[in-house]
């Protein structure tokens, strides 16, 4: 399940601009980021390649949802150079994008200041 997150986000066949040049262009992009069955996280080269769009536009279309559409568009915990659909990396976030945040903060400073018992 997707834990913590209060609303599931969009799907993106309910947010992309159906019908347009730009939302033909995103509906490649996000067969090829969401509907991968090999791979949950893709790097922009991968995007790039399976949905034939440029960098740019690739990286255009990953702010453009990372920010309207936020958790909808995340970034893989193990390596940040790597995106994922949120219906396919759910079970990987354990909870939402920002908890992730959280979690790294704390484990810094867990490290840096050791509580003693």
């Amino acid at each position: 399940m997707l834990g913590k997150f209060q609303n599931s986000p969009p799907k993106w066949t309910d947010v992309y601009p159906q019908g347009s040049k730009e939302g033909d262009e995103e509906q490649r992009f996000f067969i090829s980021l969401a509907r991968n069955k090999k791979f949950g996280w893709r790097s922009v080269a991968a995007l790039k390649k399976e949905s034939k769009l440029t960098t740019e536009r690739v990286e255009e279309i990953i702010q453009k949802y990372h920010s309207k559409a936020p958790g909808m568009i995340v970034n893989s915990p193990k390596n940040p150079t790597n995106w994922g659909y949120w219906e396919r990396v759910k079970d990987e976030l354990n909870g939402d994008p920002a908890s992730l945040t959280k979690k790294d903060q704390k484990d810094r400073l867990d490290k840096a200041d050791p509580v003693t018992p």
